[in-house]
């Protein structure tokens, strides 16, 4: 006979540590991430956006990674994440709730990534789904982190998985 707490244990998943330092970033996830790349227009031009999705029931958590190279390091962060936020919103067809300026701890920004004192942060809905979104401009990348859940179907863990994003250092750029 199983106690409670072994059956709440067993529907829990075992959140894991995913780094890709590659990418320059690592966050917990409740399984590993599912990688795919696709092109993403951006002031004229078209970059790559890597992401990283693992999905939780009818929850999805995401981490993109847009490397602007020579154009994002010279930019305005605060105009590309505006930029950012708005095609996000615009692709989700979605309205925002509320948005704040954030910055990751510097205690957990290396060197290579001293510029990730610009982000933002915002909650937006559609008529279906609920979106909890962190972005951060560092070294000419964006990094979005998100958690997309149903309408009325909070998720209990979104600030686990924002809050466990950090920047690492980049191998191999």
């Amino acid at each position: 006979m199983l106690s409670i707490g072994s059956a709440v244990a067993a529907q829990t998943p075992q959140w894991k540590s995913f780094s890709n330092t590659t990418e320059g970033f690592q966050a917990l996830f409740p399984s590993p991430p599912e990688a795919s790349k696709n092109s993403v227009p951006a002031g004229g031009e078209t970059y790559e956006l890597r992401s990283y999705t693992a999905e939780v029931g009818s929850t999805a958590l995401y981490v993109g990674v847009c490397d602007y190279g020579a154009r994002g390091r010279t930019a305005d962060p605060d105009e590309i994440l505006a930029n950012a936020e708005k095609g996000a919103v615009e692709h989700m067809a979605a309205h925002i709730l509320s948005e704040r300026k954030i910055a990751l701890d510097a205690g957990t920004v290396e060197a290579s990534h001293a510029a990730a004192n610009h982000g933002v942060e915002f909650e937006a809905e559609n008529d279906r789904m609920h979106f909890t979104t962190r972005m951060y401009m560092a070294a000419g990348v964006l990094y979005q982190v998100m958690v997309t859940s149903p309408l009325n179907e909070k998720f209990a863990d979104t600030a686990r998985f924002l809050d466990s994003f950090q920047l690492i250092d980049r191998r191999g750029k």
